[in-house]
């Protein structure tokens, strides 16, 4: 299966071992076109601003930090069933929904983001984008699913862009499933079907009745031990998520990876 996967980086990241760690989720057997993106919107407003105040040293300096990048992306030693491109046109609003509409991931490295404000523009990056995202801390070893069971189908859709996108083995891990109350009887069997579905593919799955609020429930079951989780999540929760204060003051859900479906 051909993927087309953005992975969104800072001028500074090392990138390295970024793919090294997104190579760590991604399922082997498909073959993956990456395109790497300058998320680095510091660097953006410099630019405005040199270009603005006619500050043209300022203006190359920047420049000079996105070839380096590009020249960076292009150095990267990659597997066989990899192809990798910087992308070197402006990234805007507009560029950003044409290149994640076509995409079936974003993956953005969260070690680009490390105090409040940077993390407000992440959340901000998160919400422009048409595809599913992978929020990606710098510690990606996990030993447990977390997924917050959503209607309308969503959470179908969550486990369906699960299975196609990342590493088999992570099917093999403890997989927590949050679920509200059914609101009628209509509810109750999509939920055994949903329930059914998922012992096909997760042989170890835990489930329980959410009795608060599904961020609250969240954050409790995240905190429940010390086995760092995985998180699927989809568009709603996920935002609320990296937008709670909670989590913006929390290492542990700063280092948890996020997987957030995007209808």
């Amino acid at each position: 299966m051909k993927q087309k996967i953005l992975i969104g980086a800072g001028i500074h990241s090392d990138l390295e071992a970024l793919y090294q760690r997104v190579s760590a989720f991604l399922n082997p057997q498909n073959e993956y076109f990456f395109t790497f993106l300058c998320v680095d919107e510091g660097v953006g407003n410099e630019l405005l601003e040199a270009v603005a105040y006619g500050n043209k040293s300022a203006h190359s300096l920047n420049l000079l930090k996105k070839v380096e990048f590009e020249l960076k992306v292009e150095g990267l030693t990659v597997s066989d069933n990899v192809n990798v491109e910087a992308f070197k046109s402006e990234l805007n609003d507009s560029s950003l929904a044409g290149l994640s509409g076509v995409a079936d991931l974003f993956i953005i490295d969260s070690s680009s983001y490390m105090n409040q404000s940077d993390w407000h523009e992440l959340i901000a990056l998160v919400h422009k984008v048409n595809c599913p995202v992978l929020i990606l801390p710098r510690n990606t070893t996990v030993n447990r699913l977390i997924m917050v069971h959503e209607p309308e189908h969503h959470s179908l859709h969550i486990v369906k862009d699960f299975l196609k996108i990342f590493k088999p083995d992570l099917t093999e891990l403890p997989l927590s499933v949050l679920f509200n109350f059914p609101e009628d009887e209509g509810q109750t069997e999509n939920e055994k079907f949903f329930v059914d579905y998922l012992k096909m593919a997760f042989p170890n799955i835990g489930m329980q009745l959410m009795v608060d609020e599904p961020i609250n429930e969240f954050f409790n079951e995240l905190n429940a031990d010390t086995d760092r989780a995985l998180i699927l999540t989809g568009t709603n929760l996920g935002e609320e998520i990296l937008a709670c204060p909670k989590t913006i003051a929390d290492c542990t859900a700063k280092s948890s990876p996020l997987f957030i479906y995007k209808k």
